[in-house]
């Protein structure tokens, strides 16, 4: 009777706690600095979108909220999205890597075919559903190239150090998606898709060379594919002198930055955006940015710069202190997509790059962009629930140079071979 006293009066660990086999996992709340920083830009979209977009939509549609309401119909999905990603136990997603990178690799050929992708301005990158819209299969590749390189080099394990089990077999598996994107022609998301897939490997352990070799090869073909296409090398001129042809190529450019200049300080305020008014092309999509800076100015611009720096930090943070390698490898491909996609945008915006046609995360009108960027941050959520602490609002901001004397990377190639995990299924 003592002991089964003593076993009843146990403590018990919760189920939340243990994994299959007895091992407990340590869950504690997301990383809420993330959280805001996401739902911030989420709301500025929306209003945004519905600003920049109100004469274009009152012109086509006689309502100037459609695409506004739009956009909020689809953050409304995407944030279900968000939190749905969140709740889930992101091991998961390594047996679904698979399924999804055959899946949208399909779609990206399926995208480039007359009669299934929509061809709009020069380019097919959508395929139209009856009753939802357009789907843009690039979008659902970055994700979906995270998932599967990071399923692959955690199996890997030291391997992927290796020339004939490691680079070969990445540039493999990255090259075809990367010349599909470039196919339609979107050389942008191309460009990050490819960007991702280089942080996933760098973070496995990969050989420096190997990398150097890779960048060098991307940047080649995309120098090939821009030399070919007389409308992107004229996009490459203007973009060191815009104002050398104002009317033309150096167009969506200059109205940019007029729209930036009119801004000022404080902005024009919210919803007197003169440059939307036909002036500004795609003033709700790849030049919001553009707007954002006219009707809020320096402030409203450097609020969404600094959101976006919170994002990278506690993305990283979050990478470094995963509890695996997988986990590892999937938050930092991701963040660095959302990243690295929010930069080139604002650079193509402020004449530091030439026009790609890509938009801003969280923020450009896009219903499958922004679902899948929130569905992204869910995924990053989930796994900071089993990360160390990873700080609060004012260390994403203030916290750089602090240490907590913590392993800084799960990587690759610090493991002898496969994980014991994966290698006993």
């Amino acid at each position: 009777m003592t002991a089964i006293a003593a076993t009843r009066n146990a403590p018990r660990s919760s189920p939340r706690s243990r994994s299959r086999g007895g091992v407990r996992r340590e869950r504690h709340e997301p990383a809420y600095a993330l959280l805001v920083a996401v739902l911030a830009l989420t709301a500025l979209g929306v209003v945004m979108v519905y600003s920049a977009s109100s004469v274009r939509s009152y012109l086509s549609a006689d309502d100037p909220a459609a695409q506004g309401l739009e956009q909020l119909v689809w953050a409304i999905l995407g944030l279900g999205g968000l939190f749905l990603a969140m709740r889930l136990d992101f091991r998961h997603l390594r047996y679904l890597a698979i399924p999804i990178f055959v899946v949208t690799a399909l779609l990206l050929v399926a995208v480039l075919m007359p009669g299934i992708g929509a061809e709009i301005n020069g380019s097919r990158r959508w395929i139209i559903i009856p009753g939802v819209g357009t789907v843009q299969p690039a979008e659902f590749a970055k994700l979906a190239i995270v998932l599967y390189l990071a399923h692959w080099l955690d199996r890997r394990g030291t391997d992927a150090r290796g020339f004939a089990n490691g680079f070969i077999p990445f540039a493999l598996l990255v090259t075809p998606g990367f010349l599909l994107i470039a196919a339609e022609p979107d050389l942008g998301t191309a460009g990050v898709y490819v960007i991702t897939a280089i942080s996933i490997f760098f973070m496995s352990g990969a050989n420096l060379l190997y990398l150097a070799v890779i960048g060098t090869g991307v940047v080649s073909a995309a120098w090939l594919m821009i030399s070919n296409t007389s409308y992107q090398m004229d996009r490459v001129r203007t973009v060191f002198d815009p104002f050398s042809d104002p009317l033309k190529d150096g167009y969506n450019t200059v109205q940019g930055l007029l729209a930036l200049g009119l801004g000022g300080f404080t902005g024009l305020g919210l919803g007197e955006s003169r440059q939307k008014f036909l002036y500004l092309p795609a003033p709700s999509t790849d030049f919001i940015f553009a707007i954002i800076g006219e009707e809020l100015g320096v402030i409203g611009a450097l609020a969404v710069v600094a959101l976006f720096v919170v994002i990278a930090y506690q993305g990283y943070r979050i990478a470094i202190h995963a509890p695996d390698t997988f986990s590892g490898l999937v938050a930092c491909g991701i963040t660095t997509w959302l990243v690295v996609q929010a930069l080139i945008n604002m650079m193509v915006v402020t004449a530091l790059m030439p026009v790609t046609g890509i938009p801003l995360p969280f923020i450009s009108a896009g219903g499958s962009a922004l679902t899948i960027n929130l569905a992204a941050i869910g995924i990053l959520l989930s796994i900071s629930r089993e990360t160390t602490q990873t700080g609060s609002l004012r260390d994403a901001l203030f916290g750089f140079g602090r240490r907590d004397g913590r392993a800084r990377v799960p990587r690759a190639g610090r493991r002898s071979g496969p994980s014991p995990r994966t290698s006993r299924r």
